[in-house]
């Protein structure tokens, strides 16, 4: 008969019970200061691992300032651990960073480490040495065409272009339609790469609200009839921050006004592969109007850095030139292993095993802040927390980083000067593991139900 004890080591990553047992070893004195941990290719072949494991317990070991890595001498033990690791104000060692939206699989890791020595067999190895052309390789783009499809849809060839993952493809979108002084239409909480991109090329963003179906067309259509918006910038599945998926229904009202005052739809649907039986996308209700932005950096890793924009008809040549001057091509390296993934089944055994890990820390972290104001979605990587009163959304952000944990206030995603809720989003996907948000959402439950303490503020 199996234990608790049992089945909850069960559940812990290999990396991390690893880390544990040399913690442990360190701790009671077994590892003094000074001892050499085994190098890394040698424990991963003892242990019958792959080398990925061995690094990633070495860096928690870091984290904890246990261990120092050094090129010449490897890992040695530097000190005995005596802090708690959230309990360290803060430091870079203790932070437990819940801010990077990031997939909380490492799955990606160890597929890559299988995958580079095949790459040089691959028939279009030798492209990759080679300038390409400014919409991608055919090759990248038929594997986007395939990633797409997840999505409901697959665009013509001819109106795919090959970015450098989701901000690239918005930044190519921005510099072939949107001039100094043009507004574009958002969500009052919206993505901060494009508040970026409206500080650099001077265009204006106006925020109008959202319910339960996504962003108001009531408010939309207000907006237009009483001044000229040039583009609609919309995440209408899992809308980061509030993790709001938008109805068919709102869609399709939003298309209607789209049309009605000639408004180019600008459609960021990263998420979209994380989540099954999803309404029509933009790009199929009004693709003549339409940009769909499409990557691998939230369902696979952000590291891989290649995209997808969906145009409408005749708008690739454009596109493929913006992404020409600002980065003169994606880099056919990373490009490859992409199209190769997605062609021989390795994106989506890396999905599936990511979607199991958003699922498992889902229901770690909503457990432990059961009974506060959370919207949530168990396939979404992040979550937003309304925050009781008397907290502010910064002065929460700062509580807790003083204790070792990292979140995003709201107004991090407000796009213009309008008041907005207070509440913070949550990245449990980039917590290091399970374990580490696990005592990061304790940190916060005990933090919500306190007050808030002047000397966590800054003067």
């Amino acid at each position: 008969m199996r234990t608790k004890e049992g089945d909850e080591q069960d559940n812990v990553p290999a990396y991390l019970r690893l880390a544990r047992e040399f913690e442990q070893q360190i701790r009671e004195g077994n590892l003094p200061l000074g001892s050499q941990l085994p190098a890394q290719r040698e424990l991963a072949l003892a242990r019958n691992v792959h080398v990925s494991t061995v690094t990633r317990a070495y860096r928690e070991l870091q984290k904890l300032d246990l261990v120092t890595g050094s090129t010449r001498r490897g890992t040695i033990v530097t000190g005995n651990g005596t802090m708690p690791r959230a309990d360290r104000g803060g430091s870079g060692a203790a932070l437990i960073d819940l801010t990077v939206n990031r997939p909380a699989s490492d799955a990606f890791l160890r597929q890559l480490e299988a995958e580079m020595p095949r790459l040089a067999a691959d028939p279009r190895f030798a492209e990759v040495q080679e300038y390409q052309l400014p919409e991608g390789p055919l090759w990248a783009r038929e594997a986007g065409q395939n990633w797409i499809a997840l999505n409901g849809f697959r665009p013509p060839l001819s109106d795919i272009v090959l970015t450098s993952g989701a901000q690239h493809a918005l930044l190519a979108v921005i510099c072939g339609h949107i001039n100094p002084g043009d507004t574009i239409v958002a969500d009052r909480l919206t993505y901060y790469g494009l508040r970026a991109l409206a500080q650099m090329f001077r265009f204006r963003i106006i925020g109008i609200g959202s319910d339960h179906e996504g962003l108001s067309a009531q408010e939309l259509r207000q907006l237009c009839a009483s001044q000229s918006i040039k583009a609609l910038f919309v995440v209408p599945t899992m809308q980061n921050p509030l993790v709001v998926s938008m109805s068919a229904q709102r869609r399709q009202d939003i298309v209607e006004i789209a049309r009605e005052y000639d408004l180019l739809i600008i459609e960021d649907d990263v998420y979209g592969p994380l989540q099954d039986n999803r309404p029509p996308a933009f790009w199929q209700l009004a693709g003549e109007r339409s940009y769909h932005i499409s990557t691998l950096s939230k369902a696979l890793a952000p590291g891989l850095r290649i995209g997808w924009l969906s145009c409408p008809p005749g708008r690739a040549v454009i596109m493929g030139e913006a992404i020409r001057t600002t980065a003169w091509m994606p880099a056919p390296l990373t490009a490859l292993v992409a199209a190769r993934w997605i062609e021989d089944g390795t994106a989506a055994t890396i999905l599936r095993a990511q979607q199991a890990e958003v699922h498992a820390r889902h229901q770690l972290i909503t457990r432990e802040l059961r009974g506060f104001d959370l919207v949530s979605d168990p396939r979404c990587m992040f979550l937003w927390l309304r925050l009781p009163a008397p907290w502010r959304a910064q002065e929460f952000a700062e509580t807790l980083y003083a204790q070792g944990v990292s979140v995003m206030p709201a107004d991090a995603f407000a796009c213009d000067r309008q008041p907005v809720e207070h509440a913070v989003r949550i990245n449990f996907g980039g917590a290091s593991s399970r374990e580490a948000l696990l005592q990061a959402s304790r940190i916060i439950a005990a933090t919500l139900v306190d007050r808030p303490r002047s000397l966590a503020g800054r003067i």
